[in-house]
């Protein structure tokens, strides 16, 4: 895997690492959706979210609230959060190595916020929604 971005954690070019615990790391992600998007990444080469033992599921998660506690440190306190897994190449996941985003959204950050992920896949129009 020596080539994979997020194997390189401790590279500084490639990673700005935020915080971490023992089996991941939250890094700036290098093409923020928004200030102060970040991944959290699997410290071990698992491709898959389904891949992930009790545990790392526990740290996942628990990094994830260290991460947004960081977030509402150094940035203006979001509005809210999208929180996603592109899982698998279908969709949209360019790296394959898990990671999850938490990506901070604003009001206004978009013209029409309703739906929120939904708008990654076709029949997002909430106007069509009954």
């Amino acid at each position: 895997m020596g080539d994979c971005i997020f194997c390189l954690r401790e590279d500084p070019a490639l990673n700005t690492i935020v915080c971490q615990n023992t089996t991941f790391f939250a890094r700036y992600d290098n093409y923020p959706s928004a200030p102060g998007h970040v991944q959290v990444v699997s410290k071990r080469h698992a491709e898959s979210f389904f891949d992930l033992t009790d545990q790392e599921l526990l740290d996942a998660y628990a990094l994830i609230l260290e991460a947004r506690k960081k977030l509402v440190e150094e940035h203006d306190p979001p509005d809210g959060y999208t929180i996603g897994v592109n899982e698998g190449r279908a969709a949209g996941r360019s790296v394959d190595h898990l990671h999850i985003h938490l990506i901070p959204r604003y009001f206004g950050d978009v013209k029409d916020a309703r739906g929120g992920i939904r708008q990654a896949t076709p029949n997002w129009d909430p106007d069509s929604w009954k």
